[in-house]
């Protein structure tokens, strides 16, 4: 399943509507949407507004793929539970936030294991299927950093 979160501060139309356009497109695919208080309601997913923490959790653990804004809320969820995600970042000349900041977010986490940046609408399905071929070859991301820095961090404190 992929789970479609926009957030909790503010509505994210764009992206719901290009999932809900989506779903039309990939009919062997299944997708939930959480989409705030926007004025798009999607026809062609199921969906609620907000979900509790639990219920929150409990879309992230059925899904193998998430697609979110890109808040670090979310990314960190989709580390946490080693699920895959794709960020398509908010723009602030859209509407869409108060700030740029998700763009430089995107570019930041960009390239890192797990992580994929949607940066155009239309090649969300592109991404997707992408994002599906690579979790077929392994392609995840790691719940802690890498041991040799972990090792540098417990010689630093031991040297302390």
């Amino acid at each position: 399943m992929i789970f479609v979160t926009i957030g909790s501060l503010f509505p994210f139309d764009r992206l719901v509507k290009v999932a809900d356009e989506l779903a039309t497109q990939m009919p062997d695919e299944s997708f939930f949407a959480q989409i705030g208080e926007g004025g798009h309601r999607p026809v062609n997913i199921p969906y609620a507004e907000m979900l509790t923490r639990g219920e929150f959790m409990a879309k992230v653990r059925e899904a193998d793929l998430i697609v979110a804004h890109a808040g670090m809320g979310s990314v960190i969820t989709a580390m946490e539970s080693n699920t895959p995600i794709i960020l398509l970042p908010r723009i602030l000349e859209w509407g869409e936030h108060t700030t740029d900041h998700q763009i430089a977010t995107a570019k930041w986490l960009e390239g890192r294991p797990g992580i994929h940046v949607c940066w155009e609408d239309k090649d969300l399905r592109a991404t997707i299927e992408a994002v599906r071929a690579g979790a077929r070859m392994g392609q995840t991301m790691q719940r802690t950093a890498p041991e040799p820095f972990l090792n540098r961090i417990r010689d630093f404190i031991a040297s302390a």
